[in-house]
């Protein structure tokens, strides 16, 4: 019997899925949106000038027309959902579409399902238009086949969680007797966290430091381990810059490549060394996985400045991560998953409301989120002072941390610096955007649906 149940659910579901597009099919309103999405996708690449360089042109077409693609269609699937069942209840026609044995999940389900639909076929025709372009691009102007990104396993320095950091730094402003006596323990280390992420270690000449890095997997002997290093200096100087490079594994010192760095005129340096380099020599036959990187800056302090590196963001050692293609299918995929987790709220706020206030209830989220990310690293102990501002600041925290799994990924980041999209970004992309927030905004809105359904019969 409960097999019999969970069948006539899903077709159910399905059902109401079919429905809804076909309605979504015959409205117009999609119409207009692939004419919309198409204009913005062959014209965006034109419209919008960069620095006339192969990789400046493959980054509008990989950031600025799939960013803004994105961005008219998640609000369009915002306020679709928000229509669906406010338009309903206003009118009255849930009570003909809740039927026995048919239910509110059924129906929340197979119009959420039908969204969805609609959403990854506009995203994939949006995708394939930019990956056309691109290629046509690439034949048309004789671009070399290198100039496609790729995708690359990025590995970050193994370094103390921000926690830990902002723990030894209490710790030693504690020792010091310097704890800011307007703030309590917890808001001292929530500033001390989010100044760690930012935080700028500065090596002056003849100064040097060692990161280990753990990757995602053995290397072969026949590929190139990538580091890549960022680094901020005087621009007068940067010619001036000198170094050396070394990379051995992990507890074999003796088995190691250099690489010398003179007069550096870029601020981002990729240096490869050699997998085969370390596996020749015998006095190392294990897995390789495990590496220390030193660097050493060797410029003359007459010449050279400080250099700028923060060693959680601008220090990275990279190893082969599969095609392009299959990176550009992976952010796809994570666009669709915020695309569900929006088709999901607004669908579950036009339960709550009516049709406007869904829509401004949605605005006014979106646009918290959007400011949350962009205002709460510059906040300072000053802001905090006046009660307005704290409590401005404490939505806005809100905000983040309710959404940080939907907001701090950035797939066309990655994709357009040839980073590999981690399977971590992914997971997070099926069973949080795709699964478990659109259950819990489902049974949320099926509560809201009976009581409102229950006070319009009687």
């Amino acid at each position: 019997m409960r097999a019999i149940g969970k069948k006539m659910l899903l077709n159910q579901i399905y059902g109401v899925m079919l429905l809804s597009l076909r309605a979504a099919l015959r409205a117009r309103v999609v119409l207009c949106l692939v004419v919309v999405q198409l204009l913005l996708a062959l014209t965006l690449p034109h419209v919008i000038k960069g620095d006339g360089t192969p990789g400046g042109e493959l980054e509008i077409l990989l950031t600025y027309t799939l960013g803004f693609c994105f961005a008219i269609q998640t609000l369009a699937a915002l306020w679709a959902s928000c229509a669906l069942f406010a338009g309903e209840i206003v009118s009255r026609r849930i009570q003909m579409s809740v039927v026995k044995p048919a239910g509110f999940l059924s129906l929340w389900a197979g119009r959420w399902l039908a969204l969805l639909v609609l959403n990854v076929l506009l995203l994939t025709l949006v995708y394939a238009l930019v990956y056309t372009q691109i290629r046509l691009t690439q034949r048309n102007r004789g671009w070399p086949s290198e100039i496609l990104p790729g995708a690359m396993h990025v590995a970050r320095p193994q370094l103390p969680t921000l926690r830990e950091e902002a723990l030894q730094i209490y710790q030693k402003i504690k020792s010091a007797d310097e704890l800011p006596p307007d703030m309590s323990r917890a808001e001292i280390l929530r500033t001390l966290e989010e100044q760690a992420a930012e935080r700028y270690d500065v090596i002056n000449p003849g100064d040097e430091f060692q990161l280990d890095f753990n990757l995602v997997r053995t290397v072969r002997p026949d590929e190139h381990i990538v580091l890549r290093m960022k680094f901020d200096t005087a621009y007068g100087t940067r010619g001036h810059v000198r170094g050396i490079c070394r990379l051995h594994p992990a507890g074999d010192p003796d088995n190691f490549v250099e690489h010398t760095l003179d007069s550096v005129t870029q601020s981002v340096l990729r240096v490869p060394f050699e997998t085969a380099s370390f596996m020749q020599r015998s006095a190392f036959d294990e897995p390789l996985r495990t590496f220390r990187l030193s660097f050493r800056f060797e410029s003359d302090a007459d010449e050279a400045s400080a250099l700028l590196l923060r060693m959680r963001q601008d220090i990275a050692v990279m190893i082969d991560g599969g095609s392009f293609e299959m990176n550009l299918l992976r952010s796809a995929f994570v666009q669709a998953g915020v695309l569900a987790v929006m088709s999901a709220f607004g669908l579950t706020l036009s339960a709550f409301f009516s049709f406007p206030v869904a829509a401004f209830a949605a605005s006014v989220s979106l646009a918290l989120i959007l400011m949350s990310g962009g205002v709460l690293p510059m906040v300072t102990k000053e802001d905090e002072k006046k009660t307005i501002n704290r409590v401005g600041i404490q939505i806005l925290r809100a905000a983040s941390y309710v959404t940080r799994n939907v907001t701090d990924h950035a797939p066309l980041a990655s994709l357009a610096a040839g980073e590999r999209i981690s399977r971590r970004v992914l997971l997070v992309s099926a069973c949080w955007n795709m699964g478990l927030v659109p259950l819990l905004l489902a049974l949320s809105a099926c509560v809201v649906l009976r009581r409102r359904e229950l006070a319009d019969v009687h």
